[in-house]
């Protein structure tokens, strides 16, 4: 099967299995967050399918440049070590809505198309200057609060401001272009750490602009995103957790006419009997 999985955890050992079963028959780069204790992360590899291969750590606090090379690091793993035209981005809180081999077949047809949701600027929930403030001031986190510079600088030369979701399916040709940016222009990382929530903001530009030779215009799934996921009331920063009654919105996402959704976030280890639900209503769905 020419795809894998790039998996990103920290918690929720139970639920990680289950996603690892799920997904059934594909190869898993898994990167467990560093600040894990030792015990935690005994717990959440043991037992795991000799399909699954450890990634290099990076502590992944929430907001930090660490989540983007972490991202980065997967990606890493999975081109050495596969011939995967694919590469799927999940976290431990995501579930696929179709069975792998549905999945599979989909990402055949969509052959050197990535699959990532990425909107130019200006994004009006991204507060009065459209996620512009992301990129024109400094930022950093400090006690999960946001601490920016009010002195402006120039964003990077040749950058589209973009953003967009963490979760998503890069072509290979893709990810294979963003780890030679990041290799041979230090400058990349450099700024991007002091933007404000690196990963939702770093990748989507890179890929966005023209002046990084991505092709993205004419490479990537247009419309709708690959995950179903519920933002509750907007602004808001975190997902709701799905339960038996987002069935119906979740089939309707796996159904919908223009780019089905194949994954949907988020869950817990209290969501295995939606879980089951999922399997028996949806996968089987055409």
């Amino acid at each position: 099967m020419s795809a894998a999985v790039v998996l990103m955890a920290h918690d929720k050992p139970r639920l990680l299995q289950r996603i690892v079963t799920a997904m059934a028959e594909l190869p898993v780069f898994l990167h467990v967050d560093s600040r894990v204790p030792q015990e935690r992360f005994t717990e959440l590899t043991a037992g795991l399918s000799e399909r699954v291969s450890l990634v290099e750590r990076h502590a992944s606090d929430w907001a930090t440049m660490d989540l983007v090379m972490a991202e980065l690091a997967g990606y890493r793993a999975a081109l050495e070590a596969s011939d995967a035209e694919h590469l799927i981005l999940m976290t431990g809180s995501d579930y696929p809505l179709a069975p792998v081999t549905r999945i599979v077949d989909r990402l055949g047809r969509l052959r050197g198309v990535s699959w990532a949701e990425t909107k130019a600027l200006p994004l009006w929930y991204w507060g009065p200057m459209g996620g512009y403030d992301r990129f024109i001031f400094r930022n950093r986190v400090q006690d999960r609060k946001r601490v920016w510079h009010l002195v402006p600088r120039r964003w990077l030369r040749g950058i589209r401001p973009t953003g967009g979701s963490q979760l998503k399916i890069l072509a290979r040709h893709h990810a294979e272009r963003l780890l030679e940016l990041v290799d041979r222009r230090p400058e990349i990382v450099e700024y991007f750490a002091t933007t404000w929530i690196p990963d939702e903001v770093m990748i989507p530009t890179l890929l966005n602009s023209p002046s990084f030779g991505m092709d993205w215009e004419s490479s990537h799934v247009r419309g709708r995103h690959a995950w179903y996921i519920d933002w509750g009331k907007a602004p808001s920063p975190h997902p709701v957790e799905l339960g038996m009654g987002d069935l119906v919105a979740m089939q309707a996402a796996r159904t919908r006419d223009v780019a089905p959704a194949m994954f949907a976030r988020k869950f817990s280890e209290g969501s295995f009997e939606v879980l089951d639900r999922i399997e028996e209503q949806i996968w089987p769905l055409p």
